[in-house]
C-alpha cells in the first residue's frame, strides 16, 4: 500500500478514517498556497469494487447532500470522480460520533447526563425538520443513529451520512419489501418493507433518545436469530425510559413515549412537533440543557484525545502537507548524457541565456585550446565549439559582457547536482 500523503485529484489523501464494503473515508487536505490549507474528509466508493446499486446509492447521497445547509449538518462542498473513483468531500468534524462517546463513558465508568441526551435529542429534531421541509424532496433520513450523529468537542451536534436517504432525486428506488438500516434502529413500518416517511426518523430518534436516558439498549436484538429480532422490531412493546432510570420525569417519559408510539399515527406528526415537546419538557426539567454541557463531557471524557488530535493536526498542517507539497512539486533530475553531442553552433544572446535550455544532452567539452586574441583585441579563451562572430568596435563591451554570461550558464549548468529521488518526485 502507497504511503501517505497521496494525490487525489485537487486534495491531498492524508490518512484513512474508516472502510467498508463499499467505499472508505479519508482525512484529506485541500489548498495549494502554503498557510491556506484546510483539512476536511473524503468519502469514496471504489467503482470497480461497486455493484452498479450501491454506486448509484452514492451518487444519489451526493446530489441530495449538496443542496443541504444546516449548521447541524456536516457540510458537503464537493463531488467528483478521481480515475474512476466516486467521491464527496464534507467538512471535518473535530469530536466523536455518539457511539464512541456512549463506548468512552461506558469505559470510563460515567453516564451520559440528561442534558447532553436532551440537547443532542433536540438538535437532530431540529436538522430533521429542516431536511423533511427541504423544497419539494421528501427527503427521509431512514438511518438515524449513534454512528451518524457526532458530537464536536466545541459542542456541535452534527447528522451525517445520508447513504440511505430517500428523496425525490434518488435514481436507485427501493424495492417493495427491502429493509435497509440498523435492525435495533428500525421503525416498525421499515421492518415490514412499508414507506418511510418522516415520522419514522422521529421513531428512530426517540429510540436513540431512550438509549440516552437509561444507558441501555431499548430493543436488545443483538442474542436472537434474525427471524426474531425482525419479529419484535415490528412489533415493539414500547417501555418507558422511567422504568429504567427513576429519576426520569413523568413529562419526559410522556414525550418519548409518544414519539416512539408503533402507529405512526400516534407519534408525533413532523421532527418539529417533537422539537417544540422536546424544548417544552427541557425548560422544566433540565434547563441548563445547552450546548456548553456537552462541551464539558467531551472534555471530561476524551482530554487526552482532544490533545493528541490537536498536536497531529497542528503537525499535518506546518510540516507534513508543506513538506509534501515542496518535494511534489520540485524539477525532475536531468538526465546525463551518454553520447556526446554537436554543440550550439552559434552563441546564445542574453536574452535567450534566460529561457528553458532546449538541449537533452550536454556537449563534451573540448580540452582549453591555445590563447589567442579576442575581438576586441584582449587576450582569453576561446568558448568551446563558439565560432567567433566579429563584432563592431563600439559593441565590444556588450558582446564581451554575453560572452561571459554564457561560459558561466553553460559552466553552472554542467556543475549542477543531480536532484534526489525526494526532490524530483513529482
Amino acid at each position: 500500500m502507497s504511503a501517505f500523503p497521496l494525490h487525489f485529484g485537487k486534495y491531498l489523501l492524508l490518512r484513512p478514517l474508516a472502510k467498508g464494503g463499499m467505499g472508505e473515508i479519508y482525512m484529506a487536505g485541500l489548498g495549494q498556497i502554503g498557510g491556506f490549507e484546510k483539512l476536511c474528509v473524503i468519502k469514496k466508493v471504489l467503482a470497480e469494487k461497486a455493484d452498479p446499486s450501491k454506486a448509484k446509492r452514492f451518487l444519489d447521497e451526493a446530489k441530495v447532500v449538496l443542496r443541504l445547509s444546516h449548521s447541524a449538518l456536516v457540510n458537503t462542498f464537493d463531488a467528483g470522480e478521481v480515475e474512476g473513483e466516486f467521491y464527496i468531500a464534507m467538512e471535518m468534524v473535530e469530536g466523536k460520533d455518539l457511539r464512541e462517546v456512549w463506548n468512552q463513558c461506558v469505559r470510563q465508568r460515567q453516564r451520559i447526563p440528561i442534558e447532553v441526551a436532551l440537547h443532542v435529542a433536540r438538535e437532530v429534531a431540529r436538522v430533521l425538520a429542516y431536511v423533511h421541509g427541504y423544497g419539494d424532496l421528501k427527503l427521509v433520513h431512514r438511518d438515524i443513529a449513534p454512528p451518524n450523529i457526532l458530537l464536536g468537542y466545541n459542542g456541535d451536534v452534527k447528522l451525517t451520512d445520508f447513504g440511505l436517504a430517500r428523496s425525490a432525486l434518488k435514481e436507485e428506488k427501493t424495492q417493495p419489501g427491502v429493509v435497509f438500516g440498523r435492525a435495533a434502529y428500525l421503525a416498525p413500518e421499515q421492518a415490514r418493507g412499508e414507506e418511510a416517511d418522516g415520522r419514522t426518523d422521529v421513531y428512530t430518534l426517540a429510540i436513540v433518545l431512550w438509549e440516552l436516558l437509561t444507558g441501555q439498549q431499548y430493543l436488545p436484538i443483538s442474542g436472537l436469530d434474525p427471524s426474531a429480532g425482525l419479529a419484535l422490531v415490528r412489533h415493539p412493546k414500547p417501555t418507558p425510559p422511567s422504568i429504567r432510570a427513576p429519576w426520569i420525569a413523568p413529562e419526559l417519559d410522556r414525550v418519548v413515549l409518544r414519539a416512539l408510539a408503533p402507529d405512526r399515527q400516534q407519534r408525533f406528526q413532523s421532527a418539529e412537533e417533537f422539537r417544540l415537546a422536546l424544548s417544552d419538557v427541557i425548560a422544566k426539567v433540565a434547563p441548563r440543557t445547552d450546548p456548553a454541557r456537552v462541551v464539558e463531557l467531551m472534555q471530561a471524557v476524551f482530554q487526552d484525545v482532544i490533545n493528541k488530535e490537536r498536536a497531529e493536526r497542528e503537525h499535518l498542517l506546518k510540516d507534513v502537507i508543506p513538506a509534501f507539497r515542496a518535494s511534489s512539486s520540485a524539477p525532475p533530475a536531468r538526465e546525463r548524457p551518454t553520447q556526446p553531442s554537436v554543440a550550439h553552433d552559434k552563441p546564445r544572446s542574453a536574452s535567450q541565456s534566460n529561457r528553458t535550455p532546449a538541449r537533452t544532452v550536454h556537449a563534451t567539452p573540448k580540452p582549453p585550446g591555445p590563447r589567442e586574441e579576442n575581438h576586441d583585441g584582449s587576450d582569453g579563451m576561446r568558448l568551446p565549439g563558439v565560432t567567433p562572430v566579429p563584432v563592431a568596435v563600439d559593441g565590444r563591451a556588450a558582446h564581451r559582457e554575453a560572452a561571459l554570461r554564457v561560459l558561466a550558464e553553460l559552466a553552472a549548468e554542467d556543475a549542477a547536482p543531480t536532484p534526489s529521488p525526494v526532490q524530483a518526485r513529482k
